[in-house]
């Protein structure tokens, strides 16, 4: 008898992760997810109705949001939020499975709009907020500096450079965005 429902889904959802990373979202065949979860093949559709409802979970553990929720719950402002925010990226994308999850996510945006609502609340609502933290309020030129701040983050790790460490990278990239917004205004 399964003594907590609660760990067979987590194990389900992290074998699923390991599984969709190495083959894609639709290459992977769900014996093998199961497989790696150490469960049968119908305990997997127990817990997930469908492959497409598996797909939309680890997709949506993907992206970044619960970085910036976290980094937003803790009340930094200014530099310091965009400093959590970063070492956090860095962080989670250290891991190969997670880049390459997260660029599979970012290619079924189109097919799934579950998918596109997470995406648009990352890039829209999270920004705003974050906006607001970093500069007092949300500015069109507050809200570009933040999208060349991810932007940033995502050219370090998926080519990350032999000659700068993750640190040096986040704090000139924050101390840019910083400055750059200071300077327009």
């Amino acid at each position: 008898m399964i003594k907590d429902k609660g760990d067979v889904r987590e194990r389900i959802i992290s074998a699923a992760m390991k599984v969709f990373s190495r083959y894609g979202f639709f290459k992977a065949p769900v014996h093998l997810i199961a497989k790696e979860a150490g469960v049968s093949k119908g305990l997997v559709f127990w817990y997930f109705r469908s492959k497409r409802e598996l797909i939309i979970e680890v997709a949506r553990r993907s992206l970044p949001l619960e970085i910036i929720d976290s980094c937003l719950e803790m009340g930094l402002n200014g530099e310091k939020i965009l400093e959590c925010i970063g070492k956090g990226y860095m962080e989670k994308y250290k891991d190969p499975a997670q880049r390459s999850l997260l660029l599979h996510t970012m290619a079924l945006e189109t097919l799934y709009e579950e998918i596109t609502r997470e995406m648009n609340c990352l890039c829209e609502e999270k920004l705003n907020e974050v906006a607001e933290k970093v500069f007092g309020k949300s500015t069109i030129k507050g809200r570009v500096a933040l999208r060349a701040f991810f932007g940033g983050l995502m050219c370090y790790i998926l080519r990350k450079p032999k000659d700068i460490d993750e640190n040096t990278f986040v704090k000139n990239l924050v101390d840019i965005v910083i400055n750059d917004v200071k300077n327009k205004r």
